[in-house]
């Protein structure tokens, strides 16, 4: 039963994230919030200038909306205010180490429209990153800047719009986060019930009609 009501508390929370996903697409794009320490603008469209620090690459393991396996490639932004990750797209395995890449060749003041993703807390079962192989897997603002030795925002801003490079597959989509905890919740609930049931039929058998 203990797991069916956990599936229900995990339905509510990822309800509430989707209602949050869907009024942030809705809403004009804001300026970058610098120097907020809160959540309250995750995943809202936002707007950043500035130039990247292609010395301090990371790349985080993720599966595109196409199913496909690969890493989402991330860099500091260094603006006027302060360094901003900002992550620049996607690509698969094979490639991640091209020098053919468009970006890497990038200079000067850039701008950049996209989401922001806030800081991920880190829980007893993430993984833990791979730096020798530059491998990541939560994007926790704490541990990247311990890596980089950057004091840096607690927004990670993902690209959505550029003009500068087209080799990278910038995308975010609320369709392909799942929602079946309601699911998962009715399958618990109803083992529980088949359980409690089958213990029913056994001290009634073999106990009561003694």
């Amino acid at each position: 039963m203990y797991l069916g009501y956990w599936q229900l508390h995990r339905l509510e929370w990822k309800t509430e994230l989707l209602s949050t996903i869907k009024d942030g697409q809705i809403e004009d794009y804001i300026e970058y919030p610098f120097e907020i320490k809160n959540n309250d603008f995750s995943y809202k469209k936002s707007y950043i200038s500035g130039k990247l620090d292609h010395s301090k690459e990371l790349h985080f393991f993720n599966i595109n909306s196409y199913g496909q396996s690969g890493y989402n490639i991330i860099v500091p932004l260094l603006t006027k205010e302060k360094t901003v990750y900002i992550d620049l797209g996607w690509t698969n395995f094979t490639n991640i180490n091209s020098k053919k890449f468009m970006f890497r060749s990038l200079d000067g003041e850039l701008d950049f429209k996209g989401i922001l993703i806030y800081s991920k807390e880190r829980r007893a079962f993430s993984p833990e990153p791979d730096t020798i192989k530059n491998s990541w897997y939560l994007m926790n603002i704490e541990e990247m800047d311990q890596y980089t030795n950057l004091n840096s925002e607690k927004y990670i801003f993902r690209v959505l719009e550029q003009e500068y490079y087209s080799d990278l597959l910038n995308e975010f989509t609320a369709i392909n986060i799942p929602n079946n905890h309601l699911q998962y919740a009715i399958t618990w609930f109803a083992l529980a019930l088949s359980i409690a049931g089958m213990y029913i039929i056994y001290i009634y058998k073999n106990i009561l009609k003694k």
